[in-house]
């Protein structure tokens, strides 16, 4: 009886050594988000994966209202953070996380100058029926641009499901550096089995030079675009 209580504390012991202690650990990127007085900024915090502005969304999640925001991830590697709040310049950042780790970020935001030169947009919907037999529901946000520099970053962000997309512009474009039309961006969702709910989804978009719409959350109402100056 001795013997085999000996093996078996001996096996148990083996297994313990050859599984690393932090294998079920998650992969976490966490932060905060202030401005330059420190003043904490609400806002949205969006991955890509692998290499930053190849605008292949994955995860995110929105930034409370002191700032701080967290983000679970499948599995580590190279990221592209992209921070946004409304009113200020959004913040890009290569990031590699570590598999099993947590890495915490500080974001410091500058407010825009001005807002002449930020895209808008001017409305957002949801379209249920109009794809694939009712499977599908379209979500569009009809977006312009007044200096004709629109980037890739039409976005999307489903708040419950921590998804991030990028949405789809009215004509294929290859070239992520190119010139986005200013029109209706969509974005299919597989709503066969869960109903979209309008008040999950977030909306921002960004030009090439870094100007940012406000945050479009529910109702999805724009408002006019206010410039918040130092503080």
């Amino acid at each position: 009886m001795i013997r085999v209580i000996f093996f078996a504390g001996l096996a148990s012991l083996m297994v313990a050594l050859a599984v690393p202690p932090d294998a079920t650990a998650a992969t976490v990127i966490m932060g905060t988000v202030k401005n330059e007085a420190g003043k904490p900024l609400p806002g949205l915090a969006l991955l890509e994966k692998g290499e930053i502005h190849n605008n292949k969304w994955e995860r995110g999640a929105l930034v409370s209202a002191d700032g701080r925001f967290r983000i679970e991830l499948p599995e580590g590697g190279q990221y592209g953070l992209h921070v946004y709040s409304s009113g200020y310049i959004y913040s890009p950042e290569a990031v590699k996380v570590e598999t099993g780790k947590t890495l915490e970020v500080k974001v410091t935001l500058d407010p825009e100058p001005i807002r002449g030169n930020t895209p808008v947009i001017k409305k957002a919907g949801f379209s249920p029926g109009e794809a694939r037999q009712e499977k599908m529901t379209l979500v569009k946000v009809d977006v312009e641009d007044p200096n004709g520099d629109l980037g890739p970053q039409v976005l999307a962000f489903n708040a419950a499901t921590g998804r991030a997309y990028a949405m789809n512009p009215p004509k294929r474009i290859t070239d992520l550096k190119a010139n986005f039309p200013n029109g209706i961006y969509q974005l299919e969702v597989d709503t066969s089995k869960v109903p979209i709910n309008p008040r999950d989804w977030h909306f921002v978009v960004a030009d090439h030079q870094c100007n940012t719409t406000d945050i479009l959350s529910f109702p999805h109402d724009p408002k006019p675009l206010k410039v918040i100056g130092k503080r």
